[in-house]
């Protein structure tokens, strides 16, 4: 019997939108270089985190350390980064603004009982995979149900209006929202939200808000009529056919390590 391809929720997305693409990091190990703009989401994420951990745990929040664990992971990244699209100085004005616009603006308005939950593998033994991955964080509706939530940082994130870019983050919601059931073994039933901020270099490109998606699961599992996407994603792993997609918007030298051999495009 053939051992479960295991695959991280957040690469998922990738494995439709490209499977060659995704073959050429997940299974070959090929690494492209993260960028500026890349390594900002990361150290977002990393000052985020600590004011969320604070707030749950009912103590008050030090901006100082928010915005050490926002220069550090710009300043000191534990991984090569070429900052030739953003460089660090603005990387790090820009962030700190972000970070206190997602706390003045999005998590009051949050109640989270997980942040940064760490999910156990699960194996679905019926297509082949084991899903593993790390959920941004799961809070509880105003009714008490539980959903996820994930920060998504980028230059269309979240327009001058407040409409949070939803479009294309489904099926990672829907994994995550998978995972979060199995980790807290508690139901999700309450939408998936984004929360998305807008990495404009200026105050007046720098938005932030909420979006929500209903149902994120439905597209992953299917019904009786239409097999989900997860039973797609077995299909493709366990033929091993992975075919290029060259109309793929990240279908370029900077979004894939294959680019230059690539003979699908």
């Amino acid at each position: 019997m053939n051992e479960p391809f295991s695959i991280r929720a957040s690469s998922l997305s990738e494995l439709y939108d490209c499977p060659a693409r995704w073959e050429a990091k997940h299974i070959h190990g090929l690494k492209l270089q993260i960028g500026g703009a890349g390594r900002l989401g990361t150290a977002i994420h990393k000052a985020a985190e600590v004011h969320d951990l604070a707030v749950m745990a009912g103590m008050s929040v030090d901006l100082a350390a928010c915005d050490e664990a926002l220069n550090q992971s710009i300043w000191q990244p534990d991984e090569d980064v070429d900052w030739e699209d953003l460089d660090q100085n603005t990387a790090e004005s820009t962030g700190q603004a972000l970070v206190r616009k997602y706390i003045a603006e999005i998590a009051p308005a949050q109640k989270y009982v997980g942040v940064e939950v760490r999910a156990e593998a699960l194996t679905l033994s019926d297509v082949g995979i084991t899903l593993t991955g790390t959920i941004d964080r799961v809070y509880e509706a105003e009714d008490g149900s539980l959903g996820i939530g994930d920060i998504k940082t980028g230059k269309t994130a979240c327009s001058a209006d407040g409409t949070v870019k939803t479009t294309g983050h489904k099926v990672q919601m829907g994994v995550y929202t998978l995972l979060a059931s199995r980790a807290l073994d508690e139901a999700m039933t309450a939408p998936a939200r984004i929360y998305g901020l807008t990495t404009g270099k200026t105050a007046k490109g720098q938005h932030v808000g909420v979006g929500e998606i209903e149902s994120p699961m439905d597209v992953l599992l299917g019904d009786e009529d239409y097999p989900g996407l997860l039973h797609h994603a077995g299909k493709i792993l366990k033929s091993g056919l992975f075919f290029g997609n060259a109309k793929s918007q990240m279908c370029g030298a900077k979004y894939c390590p294959a680019y230059a051999t690539c003979k699908f495009r």
